[in-house]
């Protein structure tokens, strides 16, 4: 068997040579109908100007815009063929109620020699609504913090506004227009590009292949300022009225602040004063309660620093000083409760009152009346017959302009020591037996 188609082998492979090219020759002289398949040819609108002329802008939905193309015809003819010789078109001028419009396919070339054409989809599916236009003002947002002891001065923008033009919509869903700049770690000042951005109520980019805006970006300057603390200073200037006493400092609910600036201007600024005259209580019954802004106090070139842990500062202070009525009472202090100080080395003193009868005896459970003033809160816990009193022998003597005393019995001052907030209305005196070293030998004797 091997042998028989071995045999004449040469001969063999020629007769099937001289067939193929034969079966060539034949078909290539038929020039048969063939086929080609295009795949995703894109349709190609046109006069969009009959829809946008009247407001309109449209959609393209479910991929409706490229269509699978199969080309019939002579080989000979679909062999000078590519792919960028078909063509898909949609005239928008004969856009249906559906908003569909037909799909006219064809090649630019050889097309009155092909057999037929046929393709997958015969219609485009648009979606169709108006065109809006609106105005929006474009803010400027700085994201991060600057450097530790830095914060974000002005921030300015070569324009602050855009136009967006697109489907209504799409329009309808914006409700900012933003641009965002880093700051972070930043010393100095800032000056970049930065891109328009356009968001929904969510917070989520809009963005539409429709949509168009007239700028794209802005030009932003951020400034960077140094910051530091000072505190705020409260003076009152004046005189309540007769009878009434401003009871301590000023108090007001922000006793310092943060504030910023350039550099010469920020390290002359050790503290914040606020004028005498805005807390002027001359002639007052009742307390000053009344309300600043610090930002008009503030030197030029300095401004509030709004800090992270507080809660928003918008420069308003409230300031009050307390005025209160004085409150006169009168106090029974046993004579006792008077001590003798600064008694000369050597010499004796005993505190001494005039007895009914006009003899002087050692002051015993007797009391001496005094009449003190200050506001009521100033009298709690006070128990008048525990007061005490002074009387300074050394201050007599210094007043009298004498260093030395005869025996005798001396009218000096007391001076009580009352309760913070309470006085005495009047000086109130009590006699001091003042006994010598020689006036106690000589009795002794």
């Amino acid at each position: 068997m091997v042998k028989k188609l071995t045999n004449n082998l040469g001969m063999k492979i020629l007769a099937v040579m001289v067939a193929c090219v034969v079966w060539l020759i034949v078909i290539n002289y038929a020039d048969p109908i063939v086929s080609v398949r295009y795949s995703n040819v894109p349709v190609t609108f046109e006069n969009q100007s009959s829809l946008t002329e009247k407001g309109m802008v449209y959609e393209v939905l479910n991929a409706s815009d490229t269509v699978d193309v199969v080309v019939y015809g002579k080989r000979s003819v679909l062999e000078t063929l590519s792919y960028e010789n078909i063509h898909a078109v949609a005239d928008l001028e004969d856009i249906t109620i559906m908003n569909t419009v037909a799909i006219q396919v064809s090649s630019n070339k050889s097309n009155d020699q092909l057999d037929s054409i046929r393709q997958s989809r015969t219609v485009v599916e648009l979606a169709v609504e108006n065109r809006k236009e609106v105005p929006l003002t474009v803010n400027v947002v700085a994201n991060g913090t600057p450097s530790e002891g830095y914060i974000i001065g002005d921030i300015t923008q070569n324009q602050n506004s855009v136009r967006v033009s697109g489907p209504e919509s799409v329009i309808d869903q914006i409700v900012k227009a933003e641009c965002a700049v880093s700051v972070t770690g930043r010393t100095s000042d800032l000056s970049t590009s930065a891109d328009i951005r356009l968001y929904d109520a969510d917070g989520k980019v809009i963005t539409h292949h429709n949509m168009s805006m007239n700028i794209s970006s802005i030009n932003v300057g951020v400034e960077i300022l140094p910051s530091k603390a000072v505190d705020i200073v409260y003076h009152y200037t004046g005189e309540p009225a007769e009878g009434y006493v401003v009871t301590g400092e000023p108090s007001a609910d922000r006793t310092a602040v943060y504030i910023a600036g350039r550099n010469a201007v920020l390290n002359k600024v050790e503290r914040i004063v606020i004028p005498e005259s805005v807390l002027d209580i001359s002639g007052r019954e009742e307390s000053l309660n009344t309300t600043i802004n610090l930002k008009d106090y503030l030197p030029d070139g300095i401004r509030l620093v709004q800090t992270d842990d507080s809660e928003e500062f918008d420069g308003k202070i409230n300031i009050l000083v307390e005025i209160e009525e004085l409150v006169e009472q009168t106090f029974s202090i046993p004579i006792e409760n008077l001590r003798v100080e600064n008694v000369p080395d050597g010499y004796k003193a005993e505190v001494l009152l005039e007895t009914e009868e006009g003899e002087e005896a050692p002051a015993r459970n007797l009391n001496l009346q005094i009449k003190v003033r200050g506001v009521a809160d100033s009298y709690v816990n006070v128990v008048p017959r525990e007061l005490q009193g002074v009387l300074d022998v050394a201050a007599y003597m210094d007043k009298a302009g004498t260093g030395h005393l005869a025996d005798g019995v001396y009218r000096m001052e007391v001076k009580m020591e009352l309760p913070e907030g309470l006085e005495a209305v009047d000086k109130y005196y009590a006699d001091v037996r003042i006994t010598s070293p020689a006036a106690e030998t000589e009795t002794q004797e």
